[in-house]
């Protein structure tokens, strides 16, 4: 089962937003899509051949990674394969509706309605919209301006002994980094004899906000699932996953464990974790919030690096090495105590060649490089840096091309 990091490829097939009223009438037969199945009659698990057999040739195949991602005309958009086998299946043709009535053009209320008994759901941020995602049904819904644009099936995900991840496409772990600081221990909203948090801890792996848990049943059982909220330094929740606990039900007396994955772009300052009964997006039995202490913010490195702009500029015409600057703002919500920027230029000059004679005129075209490091760039702050610039053959540039990479992020104190 994909969802996120797939998801972000399926956005390519997911541009334009298919806009149609509701309610609309019930899919016909051919355009079917079964949950975690099918189609219009194309099968999860069945082979490309067979697959191809049935949509016709495709209008565009192209290699990512292990995978092969084949764009398909209507009512299909995207068959992705592994192995030469059927792995996901896209539709953003509004005839085409679930089994509980939802397709494309349908508001995020009224998938929310149909799916409302669904085990688990996540939402997923991505460019241009958001993933709305049932892993234990097999489908998930990329949403824009609240409704929805594209419809994907894959295979359903099963309740495992394990902590099953609400995102199973984020990245492998790496070595164990730091983690949040513990804290006092949460306390459940709930009244003793009830449920609460026997542990809770969090940190980032590759831009993923990894939340792990045990969570004791002092009640009777039941089936439940972990709901993760992650917010930015303003408040803004800016992302959102879910997953059931292990074992499931949770027996009277005894313990669950959960790991939740939340893909994020932002700094996380906090996070809310909710304890709610399977089939309700409503019911509490405990709740915990967690802030990320200032100590840990240097896990947030590389999501700083992308929140931070830089603007290659020369001060006089034609340039040479030595009239570049670079102006570096920093977008994120924390103190930069220092970042490298690096600058690779590809530039073109005249020179005059004598050898052999006559005297000739040739363009040519060089790779030259730079860097600076700017120190103490608050939140929304710009510095103004002149850029060293590595020597080559070409005096003055006709033309030139720059392209900046931030690096060696280090998070300074008093965010």
């Amino acid at each position: 089962m994909r969802i996120d990091a797939l998801g972000a490829l399926l956005l390519v097939a997911a541009l334009t937003a298919v806009g149609c009223p509701w309610p609309v009438r019930a899919a016909p037969a051919s355009c079917a899509v079964v949950d975690g199945r099918s189609i219009a009659g194309v099968e999860i698990g069945s082979s490309v051949q067979a697959a191809l057999a049935v949509t016709g040739a495709p209008v565009r195949e192209q290699q990512g990674g292990g995978q092969v991602l084949y764009t398909l005309p209507p009512p299909w958009a995207l068959l992705v394969a592994e192995g030469g086998v059927v792995v996901r299946l896209s539709t953003r043709s509004a005839e085409c509706r679930t089994t509980r009535g939802v397709g494309p053009g349908s508001p995020r209320t009224a998938v929310r309605e149909a799916y409302a008994g669904s085990a688990v759901s996540t939402v997923t941020r991505a460019t241009d919209g958001e993933w709305l995602g049932y892993p234990y049904s097999g489908v998930a819904f990329f949403l824009q301006n609240d409704r929805v644009v594209q419809v994907d099936v894959f295979r359903a995900d099963v309740l495992a002994a394990g902590p099953p991840r609400a995102t199973s496409q984020a990245p492998a772990p790496a070595a164990a980094g730091p983690s949040p600081s513990p804290g006092p221990s949460p306390s459940p909203t709930t009244a003793p004899g009830a449920w609460g948090f026997r542990t809770l801890t969090a940190r980032i792996d590759n831009g993923t906000l990894v939340v792990t848990g045990v969570v004791e049943n002092r009640s009777r059982g039941a089936g439940v699932y972990a709901e993760v909220r992650a917010f930015n330094p303003s408040g803004v929740q800016i992302g959102q996953g879910e997953s059931p606990l292990a074992p499931n039900p949770v027996p009277a007396g005894g313990t669950g464990s959960f790991e939740v994955r939340v893909l994020v772009a932002d700094v996380v300052r906090r996070y809310t974790v909710v304890i709610r009964p399977i089939g309700t997006i409503a019911g509490r039995l405990a709740e915990a919030t967690r802030e990320v202490a200032a100590r840990d913010m240097q896990q947030f490195a590389d999501v700083v690096a992308r929140q931070m702009r830089v603007e290659v500029q020369t001060t006089t015409q034609p340039a040479n090495r030595d009239t570049f600057v670079v102006s570096v703002t920093n977008g994120s919500s924390l103190l930069v105590a220092s970042a490298v920027v690096a600058v690779d230029l590809t530039v073109t000059c005249v020179v005059t060649v004598s050898v052999p004679a006559p005297p000739v005129r040739r363009t040519i075209q060089e790779n030259r490089s730079g860097s600076v490091t700017v120190t103490q760039l608050r939140p929304g702050a710009s510095a103004r840096l002149a850029l060293p610039i590595s020597a080559g053959a070409c005096p003055e540039f006709l033309t030139w091309q720059a392209q900046a990479r931030v690096g060696e992020v280090r998070i300074g104190d008093g965010n």
